[in-house]
């Protein structure tokens, strides 16, 4: 008898015992799990964001480079307008050189005889000359700053590591130097043949130069007036 007593009472024990457990267990299972839960979530938001900076679209080096090309870009853009600039206004001066040739020796074949239309339209030229030896001189010191310019970009690009923007300037740079160095070889030589012509012409017929100078002379005063 007592000891069916003493079983029942260790029989209630063991279940408040286990019933105090398992509360217990739920109290403090839940939380577990979603600190377990959010852990992982912000090491997993961690390892995104973490992998999203290191892009190599958003590294230094990279917009480095991306910035040397535009650079380069526009450094090649300002030679190639300044260099057509320059070939375009040499080859009007050139025209205009030619022109001025050919009206002289007409004027040296007439002699007195040459018509007053044709001392105004020497005049003419001869203005034109003026002007356009005006503007390609202009344009030769903005090939200089232009081609400093883009020796800049050059270097620039080569210290980025942008190695092939940087060899496309340096042809540019090359070919300009090239072609302007021609233009310029070109109109000298048609320059000299028309001083030469002239000094013959004022040796030969002092009047020429003399009539030159009073229709230039005209012109001016007709254009300030």
């Amino acid at each position: 008898m007592l000891r069916n007593i003493l079983f029942n009472i260790f029989k209630s024990v063991n279940k408040v015992n286990r019933r105090t457990v398992a509360n217990n267990a739920l109290k403090f299972i839940p939380v577990t799990i979603g600190l377990a839960n959010l852990t992982h979530c912000e090491g997993k938001q961690k390892k995104e964001v973490d992998i999203t900076w290191k892009d190599d679209n958003l590294e230094h080096e990279f917009l480095i480079r991306q910035a040397t090309t535009v650079n380069v870009n526009a450094a090649t853009q300002l030679l190639t307008v300044t260099l057509v600039a320059i070939y375009d206004t040499s080859e009007r001066l050139r025209e205009a050189l030619t022109k001025e040739i050919c009206l002289v020796k007409q004027a040296l074949e007439w002699g007195e005889g040459t018509p007053p239309q044709h001392w105004d339209e020497l005049v003419a030229v001869r203005g034109s000359l003026r002007d356009l030896k005006h503007n390609l001189r202009m344009l030769f010191s903005y090939m200089d700053y232009a081609e400093k310019l883009a020796t800049v970009a050059a270097e620039i690009s080569y210290l980025s590591g942008n190695i092939v923007a940087s060899d496309a300037i340096c042809e540019r740079i090359d070919h300009a130097c090239r072609t302007c160095n021609a233009q310029k070889q070109l109109t000298h030589e048609l320059q000299q043949e028309s001083l030469e012509l002239q000094q013959q012409a004022i040796i030969s017929s002092p009047q020429l130069e003399q009539k030159l100078k009073e229709e230039e002379e005209e012109e001016v005063n007709s254009k300030t007036k």
